[in-house]
């Protein structure tokens, strides 16, 4: 389970004295669940007003996060420009049991062995405008965000279950005989430059081009009480950079709905692998690295915006994102005909807003999602949120 507190804000000054900071100083991504932690997050996180509309931007206007759903949209935000920054904090709690067996091999219960509580942090930045003056049909957006996050804890403790006093050098009851531990830290992040422009009243067209760069590190270590010598820690790091763009499309079916469409080339990160190996048997420390590569996949994107003729303001956002995982190539695991058997990905989103008369916001979202690693597993989110004036910003 993993529980999310958002801030999002907009301020003057202060705004960019922040926003220098969080340049300089990003923080770790946010959490991920295991079965997410090669590649990266499906729900990593965008911005307050985003999550609590089901993760939606296809069709509608983000600022400059709509680099990164549809640069299309940069056309209909305000021409004297957008700051956004983003924070959020992450609390993942992951509980293992296992079956608890009597003497006649009888299910009793699931026994706790692994209880792990961790907190994560992810920022972000985005600005919008038009550079050229106002009058242009032409907005420009500059963002910086995590796209794939990778981070990921897990530790248990192996303890000795023997009811009966310690014979010789046995270890007693409840002490540990082995400490296991994989840690799972960086995120894929993107520096991506937008541009949109308005062909005529109902039509704008819009492109995006992603820096994308990044570490994965991966930590496995293993203490053995008892016996040393099994003891042994594995450090894997993965340090990568790739460019890849997007292309969208806004069409106005009238003055109530709109249609947008996206896409997303394949990224395809190069770098460098470093490992390094420690065994306790030998107490050495062996030393690597070679070259890799990850190619992601393709991203179609298409979204649905009703705006009913109501007083005050409502929109309603439907939108899909297909993402074909099995696509997906690295260089560790050779083949281009998907040997991990990923699955392509649909992700639906909905959205509504909803103002009242003293212009306070009132979002809902449902989003669901399959996941790449296995077709029977998915996820239902269900998202709320809320926000009000903090100067010229919200």
């Amino acid at each position: 389970m993993i529980k999310r507190i958002s801030i999002n804000a907009i301020t003057g000054a202060t705004a960019a004295l922040v926003l220098l900071g969080l340049m300089i100083s990003a923080g770790p991504s946010g959490a991920v669940p295991q079965i997410m932690a090669e590649y990266g997050d499906q729900m990593a996180w965008r911005g307050a007003d985003i999550n609590a509309m089901g993760g939606t931007g296809v069709a509608l206007y983000r600022g400059g996060l709509s680099n990164i759903f549809n640069p299309a949209m940069l056309t209909s935000g305000p021409s004297d420009g957008r700051l956004d920054l983003s924070l959020s904090m992450d609390q993942e709690h992951e509980d293992r049991f296992q079956p608890l067996f009597d003497s006649f091999n009888s299910w009793v219960a699931d026994a706790a062995i692994a209880s792990n509580r961790e907190h994560y942090w992810q920022t972000g930045f985005a600005i919008a405008g038009a550079p050229l003056g106002e009058k242009t049909p032409v907005r420009v957006g500059l963002s910086l965000v995590d796209r794939y996050p990778f981070q990921y804890t897990f530790s248990e403790e192996l303890r000795n279950p023997s009811p009966f006093p310690p014979q010789d050098d046995d270890p007693a009851r409840d002490q540990i005989i082995e400490l296991r531990e994989r840690e799972v830290r960086g995120t894929l992040r993107t520096l991506s430059l937008g541009v949109g422009a308005d062909v005529d009243d109902e039509i704008a067209i819009g492109m995006a081009v992603h820096y994308a760069f990044g570490i994965r590190k991966e930590t496995v270590n293993l203490h053995d009480f008892v016996i040393e010598e099994n003891s042994y820690t594995d450090d894997t790091e993965y340090d990568m950079d790739g460019i890849n763009f997007s292309l969208g499309v806004r069409g106005k079916l009238s003055e109530r709905v709109e249609i947008e469409l996206a896409y997303e080339s394949q990224l395809y990160t190069t770098g460098e692998y470093s490992n390094s190996h420690y065994d306790a048997a030998t107490d050495m420390v062996e030393d690597s690295s070679w070259a890799g590569a990850i190619r992601y996949p393709n991203i179609y994107r298409a979204g649905l915006t009703f705006m009913p003729q109501t007083d005050p303001k409502t929109i309603f956002t439907m939108e899909m994102e297909f993402m074909a995982w099995t696509e997906l190539a690295d260089s560790e695991i050779p083949g281009y005909d998907n040997p991990q058997r990923l699955q392509d990905t649909m992700d639906v989103r909905i959205g509504l807003e909803h103002r009242f008369y003293n212009g306070l916001p009132l979002r809902f979202g449902f989003r669901h999602f399959d996941s790449y690693v296995s077709k029977e597993s998915a996820a239902s989110i269900f998202s709320t949120g809320s926000s009000f004036a903090v100067g010229r910003g919200e």
